[in-house]
């Protein structure tokens, strides 16, 4: 009797213009997200493309012209000499051959390689650039130019698959099955498909088993046309693990509505009552409840503001420049085995420079730790409240999923600080040494590759959100199944 019920349920869903309806305007959503998501990550792409191919310009034009220098110093004999730091042309070696030069007037820009998922959920990565400039410079410049979208865009958020998902997939469940039993009580069928050998438990579970079943399988085939069309690595386990946990989280996140529909149906309401209950009901969880979880994190815990970072940078190096003996006299002191004899300072603007650059670096970087400590205590804080809110549970998920969360972010920029480190000491040595970059020592520059996580880190965070997601599950099928026996089967 089910299946022939689930059959029946079948086609007539597919007899209805408004579901084939719904249908293309979930597939139009799915592939207008899937062109939005890939739109941004290819933009952050290009951004990354142009900022290296500049930055490797620069650098290659100081090692052309540190070969020629060579070989004139080859033909025409003499030394090969270390050039000193200025500001206008002359004669003399080439700044290549200054390791504080290049080290400082180039950077490296370092680039979090996008997962195979990335357009299906941009997350925060419009703001958390994907690439970032590593030099000689304070530390501080690592992050200094984030958030260079449009502000109106970041206020209003992405367009993505997440976004779909998590906002509209629950409006096309409830409209598809707010009046699963309270239609056939108001047309009087109700108690006539009781009079078969069926339970009103068994038919409640067949109505939803035929719309389950539909809408899942068309998210599942458009998530995965999505992910043949803007996905990447589609040849590495990697990328189809991520889907499979993609698919397993919206399954969850959708079995729940539906359940929630059930709990609703079952209070023996007519269907207008049923669509207000469902309509504020989804109102409170999706939009409600997250704004305030977000509003109480940034209250408890405010991260001080980017300006005040800039603030003290500015207070730090006019501060170095009153005292610029001291900062200099620090920074060798930083540096004892590279002090010159009989205790000879160098006083070229270059050093002079990068002094305070140390110092700054020393006075700003605890404000910048604090920054991220706030904001760690934010995501904390959000992810204990995450389990109020179906929402906030599959963003989190989704944003692991796809490679776009704060903790992935956080990975990169912890090996960005420490290859910052590596960049800095390997000019650093050369310059104090005052040793000359020959064209050959450029190919020992410092290279970066990021070092992703193992998946089992991320599984490891991921499980919270979909043990929520499952527990909530849970109670909204027990609740309302258990309240059937109760359910009216006609009008009064």
């Amino acid at each position: 009797m089910k299946r022939i019920i689930i059959s029946h349920e079948t086609r007539q869903l597919f007899r209805s213009g408004a579901f084939r309806a719904l249908l293309l305007l979930l597939a139009g959503a799915v592939a207008f997200a899937a062109w939005s998501g890939q739109r941004s990550i290819d933009r952050q792409i290009e951004g990354a493309n142009a900022a290296a191919a500049f930055e490797d310009g620069h650098r290659n034009k100081m090692r052309a012209d540190t070969e020629k220098y060579q070989a004139r110093v080859a033909a025409e004999g003499g030394e090969y000499q270390f050039a000193s730091a200025r500001h206008g042309a002359g004669e003399g070696p080439p700044q290549g051959t200054n390791a504080g030069v290049v080290g400082s007037a180039t950077a490296k820009y370092l680039r979090l390689p996008p997962t195979g998922l990335a357009p299906f959920s941009v997350g925060q990565s419009d703001i958390q650039l994907s690439y970032v400039p590593v030099s000689m410079n304070p530390a501080i410049h690592i992050t200094r130019d984030n958030e260079l979208e449009n502000p109106v865009n970041l206020m209003t958020g992405s367009f993505d698959i997440a976004f779909v998902v998590i906002f509209l997939l629950p409006i096309f469940i409830l409209a598809i099955s707010y009046d699963l039993l309270s239609s056939e009580k108001e047309r009087g069928t109700l108690a006539m498909v009781l009079a078969h050998p069926i339970s009103l438990k068994a038919l409640m579970v067949s109505k939803i088993a035929a719309r389950a079943g539909v809408l899942f399988a068309a998210v599942l085939a458009l998530g995965l046309a999505a992910l043949l069309a803007v996905g990447d690595g589609l040849g590495s386990f990697d990328t189809w693990a991520r889907f499979g946990l993609w698919a397993a989280a919206t399954l969850l996140y959708a079995l729940f509505w539906f359940a929630l529909s059930v709990l609703v149906n079952v209070h023996g309401g007519n269907s207008a009552a049923n669509g207000i209950a469902l309509a504020g009901t989804w109102l409170a969880l999706v939009v409600v409840v997250p704004t305030l979880a977000g509003l109480l994190a940034t209250t408890l815990y405010p991260a001080p503001s980017r300006m005040e970072l800039t603030t003290a940078a500015r207070q730090a190096q006019t501060e170095a420049e009153s005292a610029y003996m001291a900062r200099l006299s620090e920074y060798y002191y930083d540096h004892l085995e590279f002090v010159p004899e009989g205790d000879e300072r160098a006083m070229d603007f270059l050093t002079v420079a990068m002094a305070n650059r140390n110092a700054i670096d020393k006075a700003v970087r605890p404000l910048h730790d604090e920054f991220q400590s706030q904001l760690n205590r934010q995501e904390s804080l959000v992810r204990r409240f995450q389990f109020i809110s179906p929402a906030i549970m599959m963003q989190l998920a989704l944003n692991e999923i796809s490679g776009t969360s704060a903790d992935r972010y956080e990975h990169f920029l912890n090996q960005a600080f420490d290859f910052r480190d590596e960049w800095s000491d390997f000019f650093t040595v050369r310059f104090l040494r005052r040793a000359p970059l020959k064209p050959s020592d450029y190919d020992q520059f410092p290279t970066f590759e990021y070092q992703e996580e193992p998946f089992a880190t991320v599984l490891t965070r991921l499980l919270p959100s979909l043990a929520g997601m499952l527990a909530l599950l849970g109670g909204a099928i027990l609740i309302p199944f258990a309240g059937l026996r109760r359910y009216p089967v006609a009008t009064s």
